[in-house]
């Protein structure tokens, strides 16, 4: 698979940034980033002010899944997705560290996979290692699935923002951060994304 990085730049706060992108992404940006308002950072074992990250993070899933624009793949449906059972803050980043994460609650992971039952095989897996093979000298993910990191989730029981990334092949990656409101009789629902966008 060959095919050129492009990196989208959401509306928003304009600071200044440089560097390079981690893995096989690069950063093709004029060098600047975008930040959103600041929000109150939580670990995911903890409720930011009552959102629930069991529902958030199904409708973040069900979003990104749903949406062949945000996932870069148009033409095809991921019926395996596993997902990586740590929330990573700089997950949709491809700049970021991604050093080892705080731990999605199993009951959580459980809700999750529950509620998207009807979308794809939702599998959490504690090693990347396990689901990716390497070949004609490229990473990617074993069976035509894709792996999902997470971010932390970041808000109140309003308003959330959750960064994630995808991996499919080593030219076949997105990362991103959604925005995801709580709204009176319809629950937890992404109004779209926030800052910066890179698609391998």
């Amino acid at each position: 698979m060959h095919r050129k990085v492009v990196v989208v730049v959401v509306a928003g706060m304009l600071t200044g940034i440089a560097g390079s992108a981690a893995g096989c992404a690069r950063d093709t940006s004029a060098g600047t980033a975008v930040t959103s308002s600041p929000v109150s950072v939580a670990p995911v074992g903890d409720r930011p002010a009552g959102a629930k990250e069991a529902e958030v993070y199904a409708e973040v899933l069900r979003r990104y899944l749903g949406t062949p624009a945000e996932n870069s793949f148009p033409a095809q449906t991921f019926k395996t997705v596993y997902v990586l059972d740590q929330a990573h803050p700089d997950a949709g980043d491809p700049r970021g560290k991604h050093e080892r994460g705080t731990l999605i609650a199993p009951s959580i992971q459980q809700q999750v996979t529950a509620s998207l039952a009807a979308v794809a095989q939702v599998t959490f897996i504690d090693d990347r290692n396990a689901v990716t093979e390497t070949k004609d000298g490229c990473s990617q993910v074993k069976d035509g699935g894709i792996l999902i990191t997470l971010g932390t989730v970041t808000g109140d029981g309003q308003k959330a923002q959750v960064p994630l990334s995808g991996f499919v092949a080593c030219l076949g990656a997105t990362w991103l951060t959604y925005v995801v409101q709580n709204g009176p009789g319809t629950g937890w629902r992404v109004t779209g994304t926030t800052g910066p966008s890179a698609i391998s």
